[in-house]
């Protein structure tokens, strides 16, 4: 399980760019991800039972995919035909081309027709964004815009994994966890089918592996297996797949273009197969009894893992094998006498070049059967394997340093990329590792590092979503970890950089929600849009909360406790008004689709007294004074002050304020003064993702440390014309001097040119 300490996240500025769409439009064309290209026209296509699919032979699979979608979900019951050409007359035509690149596909609804043309899996691409342009509901006649999309992928690797060794996944689970997937264009399911947990695939050759390793939580009742640490429920679910249900869930997924990624770990996260063979484990020449997860570098284990290999490739036809690498608990092999001896007669001076060595040689093998060998980027070690892809987790280090070396790279860094992390207040969400992970925040992700040349960003091969099952025991649960953050995955895998857009893609995600639903899928719902923690001046407040899903009920309580059943539901928009002393706590309970999904959310709202402070404004000099100070010390209150390195001022929002680099913290101490030239309601915010503290006249404003998508802060204050005190404090670091530190907006929510209110004396 990958839980290392986060390294800081870093922030990427979206594009903004133009959408040319029409109200009327933007009803209807929701596809994810974006197309390269996306025309909408007028009217519609109606698309009746006396429609008829026609194919060639080789788009007759997707064919088959669609008519078997539309009976499935719709009731439409079409006739599939298969022609040496298409004619023109056939309603739906899937039309199979010489396309420039694999994937790329073009779409065009007319009143009359529905034609796809694509190269490869382009057909079945250009099926994707029909199904997204059907109506959620079962409602006859089925309605498609008239619209023409052209589109093609930007990377070639649009990944998501499973662990199926901390809690078994069945194959039917297996198989809608694919499904989904392939409506939104990703096309790499890494399957992690081995850890420490259970070993879930069967090997002909080693039967114990399956028959014990598999079955830990029997043997963990039977008191004959540590206690599964990390699991909830009560332990793992025991199982294991069949060759053959590897073979029917291979071909499912190459029925939906997604090419299947095999793990099998070693050298580290072995404790399954070394509980079936305890032969393979580390020996410990002080006679010291502990957990074992290591494999001992034996001829015996080379020889154990050339055989389950053997069978793995025999299975997949995926041309990549991955083989962990990652967490090896290296420190064992110095007390084991196998590998002592290895170092010796190798010239090793380390423990890491061992694990060199030990994926060097399976590497070599994995060779010799024509496969590429993938591994988590602890393969660095002690000298990477020639041939190897690494994929970067531990941030995008290891990512950005194989490319440099021309090697092909898949970034799925922490934190961006691990969706076992909550999706918004911590204490409001399931159990998970990691401080919390948004949605904003994956989509915000850019896997080409700007630290890369353009040559070496071509060794990038995509980015990919993990997810790790310690605390995920059921399908439902895995479905809510998972989306709709894969749908973020999914566009900025495959749309091109500058048409990546936040708020676009924020109104495509919500209008998901019905397709899940008709997919009986469990995304967590979205967020209530008005939750936001809020220091106010005024004494009369008011606030409007609204929904993005129709027919979505909420149950609030503004006593600070969550409500109980017995608080009464009530639909959407709720408006709130109310006299204002203190503070308000608002507590939400949503839910959707006859109370089966549901989210929490919490927000505070609280009263201070805020008036202009008196103040020669003759003495004021443009732009905000602030102190850098070196430090070791996290807390501000023990920071020493007399770590002073540089003072100055500066005259815009953004403070670019570079941090220093000899191992210090960069403790940035701002104060100045924030002129207001005319009376009225202000909006005042930070748009760092980790926020700063702030202070306006001594109140505190916004509050460090916050994430401000999970939890978004506001001041919504009342000034009149005059100065306002403001200090603040936060740590500089190489992510937030690109944003900026405060933001203030006028009533009608236009930016004030810093400018404009920024003093100091």
């Amino acid at each position: 399980m990958h839980n290392h300490h986060l390294q800081k996240i870093k922030s990427v500025t979206v594009l903004a760019i133009t959408i040319c769409l029409s109200l009327s439009v933007k009803a209807q064309l929701h596809i994810i991800p974006q197309p390269l290209h996306l025309t909408e026209g007028k009217g519609q296509f109606l698309l009746n039972s006396k429609a008829v699919i026609g194919v060639d032979k080789e788009s007759e699979t997707v064919g088959k995919y669609l008519q078997t979608y539309l009976t499935q979900y719709y009731k439409l019951n079409l006739k599939l035909k298969v022609y040496p050409k298409v004619p023109a007359g056939a309603a739906i035509q899937l039309i199979t081309t010489a396309g420039d690149k694999e994937g790329s596909y073009a779409l065009h609804v007319s009143t009359g027709t529905v034609k796809v043309f694509g190269k490869g899996a382009g057909v079945f691409y250009g099926v994707q964004s029909l199904i997204q342009l059907l109506p959620a509901k079962t409602i006859a006649p089925l309605k498609v815009a008239v619209c023409t999309v052209a589109d093609e992928p930007r990377f070639q690797w649009r990944g998501l994994s499973l662990d199926v060794s901390r809690h078994f996944f069945t194959v039917d689970e297996v198989k809608q966890y694919i499904d989904v997937m392939a409506h939104y264009k990703l096309n790499v399911f890494h399957w992690h089918l081995t850890d420490d947990e259970g070993w879930r695939i069967q090997i002909n050759k080693y039967p114990k592996l399956t028959e014990i390793g598999a079955k830990i939580t029997y043997y963990e009742k039977q008191g004959k297996f540590r206690k599964l640490d990390n699991l909830i429920d009560g332990g793992g679910k025991d199982g294991f797949y069949t060759q053959d249900e590897i073979r029917e869930v291979i071909k499912y997924a190459r029925d939906r273009f997604i090419s299947i990624l095999p793990e099998i770990e070693m050298p580290g996260h072995s404790e399954a197969a070394i509980f079936a063979y305890p032969e393979l484990g580390c020996q410990d020449s002080t006679g010291a009894k502990h957990r074992v997860r290591m494999l001992d570098p034996s001829e015996h284990t080379f020889t154990f893992m050339e055989d389950v290999l053997t069978e793995v490739i025999a299975l997949f036809p995926n041309q990549y094998i991955h083989i962990g690498g990652d967490e090896a608990e290296m420190v064992d092999w110095l007390k084991s006498p196998t590998a002592v001896a290895l170092m010796k007669k190798e010239g090793m001076k380390s423990e890491k070049e061992v694990q060199s060595y030990f994926i060097k040689r399976i590497e070599k093998f994995l060779l010799s059967k024509n496969k590429k060998l993938v591994g988590w980027d602890e393969i660095l070690q002690g000298g990477l394997a020639e041939s190897a892809t690494v994929m970067s987790w531990q941030g995008e280090a290891g990512g950005i340093a194989a490319a440099k070396m021309h090697h092909h790279v898949i970034m799925t860094p922490l934190p961006y990329m691990y969706f076992d992390a909550p999706q918004a207040s911590e204490d409001l969400e399931p159990i998970g590792w990691n401080p919390t992970v948004t949605w904003q925040m994956v989509y915000n992700y850019e896997p080409m590092s700007s630290e890369l040349s353009p040559e070496e960003a071509e060794y990038v091969l995509g980015s990919q979503g993990n997810i790790w099952a310690e605390k995920i025991p059921t399908a439902s649960h895995l479905q809510y970890m998972v989306y709709p953050r894969a749908l973020a995955v999914a566009e900025l895998t495959w749309s091109a950089k500058e048409n990546k857009n936040l708020d676009r893609f924020d109104f495509k995600m919500k209008q998901q929600y019905g397709y899940f639903k008709l997919w009986n899928w469990n995304a967590r719902l979205p967020d209530i849009v008005g939750m936001n923690n809020i220091v106010t001046n005024s004494d009369q407040f008011g606030l409007v909360l609204k929904y993005p899903l129709l027919g979505a009920q909420v149950r609030y309580s503004l006593n600070g406790k969550m409500p109980d059943s017995s608080a009464k539901p009530q639909l959407f928009p709720i408006k709130i008004n109310t006299m204002l002393k203190d503070t308000l706590n608002i507590k939400t309970y949503t839910t959707w689709t006859l109370n089966k999904q549901h989210v929490l959310q919490e927000a505070t709202i609280r009263h201070v007294d805020i008036n202009p402070v008196v103040i020669d404004q003759a003495a004021l000099t443009p732009g905000f004074s602030y102190r850098l100070i070196k430090s070791k010390e996290y807390n501000i209150e023990k920071v020493d002050t007399t770590q002073l390195f540089t003072m100055a001022v500066i005259n815009s929002a953004a403070p670019m304020v570079l941090p220093v680099t000899d191992g210090n913290l960069t403790w940035v101490k701002l104060n100045g003064f924030i002129r207001i030239n005319v009376d009225g309601d202000y909006q005042v915010t930070s748009d760092f993702l980790v926020s700063p503290a702030l202070f306006i006249n001594g109140e505190q404003i916004i509050y460090r440390g916050k994430d401000r998508y999970a939890q978004p802060q506001k001041g919504m204050l009342h000034l009149k014309k005059g100065a306002y005190a403001i200090t603040g404090h936060y740590i500089a670091d190489n992510m937030n001097r690109l944003e900026d530190l405060l933001v203030i907006k006028s009533a009608d929510g236009k930016v004030i040119e810093p400018q404009v209110y920024m003093f100091h004396q």
